[in-house]
């Protein structure tokens, strides 16, 4: 296992391509390490020059007085595997590589690079992070090896004097945005522990270090900035350890946009867009998705300075009626809710303001009353509120001195180990005063929304921490041998009658339907199970069956049924000639019901994906799906379809009976539980529709569809 410590707190470094010419990369990273009193011994190599600015430069590795711990590379990219195979050879047992030139360039040659670096890091064991990166810092190993500016102000600690605020950590694989992160967040008095650009990541990829950070006790909050996880496992590992210690993990994910077109036999993979998969394995391991930096920060910031709410219900004060109720806005349109004070907060909190002042939620104190009692003392009525679970200031830090005042008491109830503080500023914030509320322990936004997303956040992630701590052991069972030994002598697509053969196999029931194979066993079929019947063509060639006029409803007779089945073959054999063509099932008309979409995508990350939506326009047109990796369990399946835009169709609406949510997300288990057991044969799955009757009535899969794995074989034909 390569010595993590050894590169994030290393004793010795040295430097290959060192510069006198601190203005330049080469010369800068040397020039911060040591106006930032890092203490080990640093060794300048550089053949140009005997001694670079202040320390004896060498010309090599070999000339060095010890073995340095890391190695930090800014040479040409030409040379920089060369370098890291002397380095293993010699026993540095970590690098950094700040040069570029490798696999973000065009070309095979910068690819081939980058691969000697990963070759030559597995074989010393070395532990390397880059090419392409832009340094890094460790506060409690005073080591701040960049060549950012953000890290250029020397009178500025790089963490602040307050003893308030956990610790954060930046993983990001663009050093710009890492570094901007401390930047922007350290005038808000958070402590970052760590900025680590991670580059081209050819060996160490951000979760890996993640992983490391939390296992150490080195971090409390993780901030990501992530373009691609280039290691899955590593990242489940680190997600799996964030929620088991309580770490929360905060990412910012390139690539929103949709995979490009692809020849999918379902619809499960054309809705499964390129950034679906990502959210549902987020969200499986409470990692919280935020969509700019700012949002990241003031989400940050709230899990620095506050305590989890016990639920999503804040209390309002404010000196400004209009300000307040501007929160109140922002608040509930993050899915939080304002509540009407109990009597009893409401009239302690009337005592303390004059008769036009408003004790409802929000509590309009006056700025007369801020001024006579403070904001502590009307907090601290609040927190004793059973209706609520947060509390937020909305006032003026444009002078510390309110602040100030008040600081000790607000100190006392900030220090509430269920009831937030939060201030929200509707004025330029003034950095004394944002410095005094750290100092009581209160972040301070300048943002509604983002104070109110930082609350849903910390809300969700305690819920989060519930639900995973009670998860129960995942079972693995061993795939159905009667299922497996189906899908293995099938093609690579399933007609809808081996589909749902296989499926039920699997426990996954059926309707009563029977497979005809010329037009009088159809009709002797649909004399059984009672008309009116549908009739659907079956072939493993023909997926899409309405697209060859394949599907006949309301079959009221044996005639009808006999002239649709031959008028349905003569269209399917003139639409696809060379299609095998197994006949028709027959099938009772279902009972009405809710329709519904259900499927399996195997994401090429991640594995099998379930998706669940409602059919009809809500699938084709508003593309409203829910994804969650496979398997799910029952609260996680309601969860799904609770999330979906159309879930009150669901639930009964305008008269409606609600649906059987309970046989719905059954089916849902059941289906996930097979796309992982089989998730080596199968590569998709579509029940569409499946009709959810009204409760009690349980669920019909109407229409089914598997496609297995291409072999390699197969791929390459």
């Amino acid at each position: 296992m390569p010595d993590l410590d050894a590169l994030l707190s290393p004793r010795s470094i040295a430097i290959i391509g060192a510069s006198p010419d601190h203005t330049v990369i080469r010369g800068k990273v040397q020039h911060v390490l040591q106006h930032r009193g890092y203490p080990g011994a640093i060794y300048p190599i550089s053949r140009s020059h005997a001694e670079v600015q202040g320390r004896r430069a060498y010309p090599d590795l070999a000339a060095l007085p010890e073995v340095p711990d890391l190695a930090i590379v800014i040479i040409p990219a030409v040379n920089v595997p060369e370098v890291i195979e002397d380095c293993g050879r010699r026993g540095v047992k970590a690098a950094y590589i700040i040069a570029s030139g490798f696999a973000e360039e065009a070309g095979e040659a910068g690819a081939a690079r980058q691969a000697r670096i990963l070759a030559a890091a597995r074989a010393h064991d070395m532990a390397v992070i880059g090419p392409n990166a832009e340094g890094f810092f460790n506060t409690a190993a005073n080591v701040v090896a960049t060549f950012s500016p953000a890290v250029e102000d020397f009178a500025q600690a790089l963490a602040p004097d307050t003893p308030k605020g956990r610790r954060i950590s930046v993983l990001t694989q663009s050093g710009g945005v890492g570094f901007s992160y401390y930047h922007r967040g350290r005038p808000r008095q958070l402590r970052f522990a760590h900025v680590i650009s991670t580059g081209n990541e050819a060996v160490l990829d951000s979760f890996t270090l993640a992983e490391h950070l939390i296992e150490r006790g080195l971090t409390d909050i993780v901030l990501a900035y992530v373009e691609g996880i280039k290691d899955v496992a590593a990242f489940r590992r680190a997600a799996a350890l964030a929620a088991d210690r309580g770490v929360p993990i905060i990412v910012a994910k390139m690539g929103r946009s949709e995979a490009g077109a692809r020849a999918a036999h379902s619809h499960t993979a054309a809705l499964a867009g390129a950034d679906s998969a990502h959210d549902a394995v987020f969200r499986r391991h409470g990692v919280i998705r935020a969509l700019d930096m700012d949002e990241m920060l003031d989400i940050a910031a709230g899990f620095a300075f506050c305590a989890l709410p016990a639920g999503r219900r804040v209390g309002i004060m404010s000196g400004s009626g209009g300000a307040g109720v501007w929160m109140a806005d922002m608040l509930s349109l993050a899915g939080l809710e304002v509540p009407r004070l109990d009597d009893a907060t409401r009239e302690a909190c009337e005592a303390l303001m004059p008769a036009y002042g408003s004790a409802t939620n929000p509590v309009d104190l006056t700025a007369g009353s801020i001024g006579r009692v403070g904001y502590a003392h009307v907090v601290d009525i609040l927190q004793r509120s059973p209706v609520l679970d947060a509390v937020v200031v909305v006032g003026s830090v444009a002078s510390p001195k309110r602040l100030q005042e008040d600081a000790p008491k607000l100190a006392e109830v900030a220090a509430h180990p269920e009831k937030p503080v939060l201030f929200c500023a509707y004025t330029a914030a003034a950095q004394p005063a944002v410095d005094v509320a750290a100092q009581c322990g209160v972040p301070v936004f300048t943002s509604m929304p983002g104070c109110a997303r930082a609350i849903r956040a910390m809300a969700d992630y305690r819920a989060f921490r519930a639900r995973w701590g009670a998860r129960g052991a995942d079972p693995v069972p061993a795939p159905d041998p009667t299922a497996l030994t189906m899908l293995r002598r099938s093609g690579r697509v399933l007609s809808e009658h081996d589909s749902k053969s296989v499926l039920a196999a699997c426990g996954i029931a059926r309707a009563t339907e029977v497979l005809a194979t010329d037009a009088e066993s159809a009709a002797a079929a649909a004399l059984r199970l009672g008309f009116p019947v549908a009739l659907k063509i079956q072939s493993p060639d023909i997926p899409h069956k309405t697209e060859v006029g394949g599907v006949a409803l309301h079959l009221a007779d044996a005639a009808a049924v006999r002239g649709a089945f031959a008028a349905m073959l003569d269209r399917a054999r003139a639409a696809h000639p060379a299609a095998a063509i197994q006949g028709a099932l027959v099938a009772p008309m279902a009972p009405p019901g809710i329709e519904v979409i259900l499927g399996i995508h195997r994401d090429p990350q991640f594995g099998p994906m379930l998706m669940a939506g409602l059919g009809g326009i809500h699938v084709e047109v508003l593309r409203d799906v829910a994804f969650a990796p496979a398997p799910v369990t029952e609260e996680e399946a309601r969860d799904m379809l609770a999330a979906l835009k159309g879930a009150r169709l669901l639930e009964g609406v305008r008269g409606a009976p609600p649906a059987d949510l309970g046989a719905l997300a059954a089916l849902m288990v059941s289906l996930s539980r097979f796309a992982a057991d089989h998730a080596a044969e199968v590569e998709e799955v579509d029940l569409n529709p499946v009709l959810a009757h009204p409760r009690g009535g349980g669920v019909t899969v109407v229409d089914a569809l598997v496609v297995r794995r291409a072999s390699a074989e197969e791929g390459s034909a």
